[in-house]
């Protein structure tokens, strides 16, 4: 089986804009964002589903979802935070992910996860520099 695209993202043969890596997990900019600044959060280990993780791993990747859900909401200066997680039905990559979407109000989700934007020359960079820089302070 060929492997999924974010197993080639950690494996750093494809280039994301990354907000956070550390030994267990990495996050990155979503690259068509719901609303700017949206992020993924995966396991570096390749998982498929909610349902193949041990409790312990699941723990983990629960607290490091909180902390990227602040870095999101301080790197953004949205007013709140959507977390998703498709599992099996529809799940476009295989790899487990949790996207975490800033919000604002005023500012609705048209559709379910539609529709998409784009970043500018030069935003998504600055989107993930914003990111990192706030999850320095958490």
């Amino acid at each position: 089986m060929e492997e999924c695209i974010f197993c080639k993202i950690v494996k750093k043969e494809i280039k994301a804009s990354l907000v956070l890596e550390n030994e267990k997990f990495i996050a990155f900019l979503d690259k068509s964002p719901i609303f700017k600044g949206h992020t993924l959060l995966i396991p570096k280990k390749h998982i498929e589903t909610l349902f193949d993780f041990s409790e312990d791993y699941l723990k983990e990747f629960s607290v490091e979802t909180k902390r990227i859900a602040e870095g999101v909401k301080k790197g953004t200066n949205c007013d709140g935070i959507l977390l998703i997680n498709n599992n099996i039905v529809s799940q476009s990559v295989p790899h487990f992910h949790v996207h975490i979407i800033p919000r604002e109000k005023g500012k609705p989700l048209r559709g379910f996860m539609w529709p998409r934007t784009k970043y500018k020359e030069g935003e998504e960079e600055e989107f993930a520099d914003r990111i990192r820089t706030a999850l320095t302070k958490i």
